[in-house]
């Protein structure tokens, strides 16, 4: 068998020298890039994937802000957004000489005050026949503002005569701040 003469040693030696140092200098550089972008491809898979199951969301959500929009249409008037007693104490009133009671009294207590909604509780007096106070009660609660009846009394006078007296205790409520719109999520 036959040696390699020294010239042809340090040849493959230089080839070997250049032919490593290529795929160490080159490939090796590459490979780091490829893993770095099969595992950013991994992640971002995984991304798209939880987008889209919040995407099959969106319906229902939509759904659930246009439910609660139907069910607060109607919120300002029933909680105004400022106390707006004195119209409440005439249409009281109305309703009582519309009902013929007699001996009415409504009286505000005093006010408290939430970061979203205030009450003003309220004492209400009056009396007159059963049915006279029971349309009296049907229209209040007809009102469009919202009015919750905490305590009732029905009292028959002494004489049975046929008159109740109506001493009640209720609560008005009213916005003390201002709520976010909720119209606001439709450009989303």
């Amino acid at each position: 068998m036959k040696h390699p003469e020294k010239k042809q040693v340090q040849i493959i030696g230089i080839a070997a020298v250049i032919i490593l140092g290529f795929g160490v200098l080159r490939f090796y550089p590459l490979g780091r890039r490829m893993a770095n972008i099969r595992r950013t491809r991994r992640e971002q898979g995984a991304a798209v994937a939880q987008v889209r199951q919040y995407t099959m969301g969106i319906p229902a959500l939509r759904r659930q802000a246009d439910d609660l929009r139907a069910k607060l249409a109607d919120y300002d008037l029933r909680i105004p957004p400022d106390r707006r007693f004195a119209d409440l104490w005439r249409r009281m009133a109305e309703a009582m000489n519309r009902h013929n009671l007699q001996e009415q009294v409504v009286q505000p207590g005093a006010e408290t005050t939430g970061p979203v909604v205030g009450c003003i509780p309220i004492k209400i007096q009056c009396s007159g026949t059963l049915e006279q106070i029971f349309e009296f009660l049907k229209s209040l609660a007809d009102f469009e503002r919202l009015i919750r009846i905490d305590q009732l009394q029905l009292l028959n006078d002494s004489d049975y005569s046929g008159r109740i007296k109506l001493d009640a205790t209720a609560k008005v409520y009213y916005q003390t701040a201002v709520e976010p719109d909720i119209q606001a999520a439709d450009n989303i």
